[in-house]
């Protein structure tokens, strides 16, 4: 299936989490497990394997920190590549945020938000991957590049990019690790220019 998993704990008689016989019957240990990433979607330019889950979690810090800040955001989406044609190499997060309302993000907010976006994911990404932080402090990676895009990228890239028709849109899995140049440059084309905010 492509995923990666990891047991958590195993359940046995004594749990009683789920229905078991009633009659003494030699029951196994019944593993529960929780999946850690896709096959295929990790961030490792160096071995530093960083997965989805230390992303959301370094994303879902930032948040909280805006939060605690007066900032109202929440993540729509994201995704992430590795952007290997520079000297260290970098990850380049895409970033889609609403607001906890479900409204748009004015203008002044998304230019605060651009300028701390970079640091402040850079910060939480390494507490979240030990080796992203040792990669950084060894020079091997770069600092990361947050970039934000406009509303309703994701939806869009979805319907266009992945949608051939044979699935229900509902059973497309979100990209978390862009590979195709061409799905790059879709989201390079969707940046939001806070320039000109």
């Amino acid at each position: 299936m492509g995923d990666v998993i990891n047991c958590t704990r195993f359940v046995s008689r004594a749990d009683d989490l789920v229905p078991l016989p009633s009659k003494p019957v030699d029951i196994p240990r019944i593993p529960l497990i929780s999946i850690a990433y896709r096959i295929g979607s990790l961030l490792d330019v160096y071995g530093e394997k960083t997965n989805e889950q230390h992303v959301m979690n370094a994303l879902q810090q930032t948040i909280q920190e805006w939060r605690e800040q007066g900032i109202s955001v929440d993540i729509c989406d994201f995704t992430s590549y590795p952007k290997l044609d520079l000297f260290p190499p970098q990850y380049v997060i895409f970033l889609e945020l609403i607001s906890e309302q479900g409204c748009k993000i004015d203008d002044e907010q998304l230019q605060v938000l651009q300028k701390l976006a970079n640091s402040e994911v850079e910060r939480q990404l390494c507490k979240a991957n030990e080796r992203y932080d040792a990669g950084r402090n060894g020079k091997k990676l770069g600092a990361l590049t947050c970039i934000l895009v406009r509303s309703g990228t994701f939806s869009t890239f979805l319907r266009k990019e992945l949608f051939n028709g044979r699935a229900n849109l509902a059973q497309i899995k979100p990209y978390r690790l862009l590979k195709n140049e061409h799905h790059i440059q879709f989201f390079y084309d969707n940046k939001i220019d806070t320039s000109s905010c």
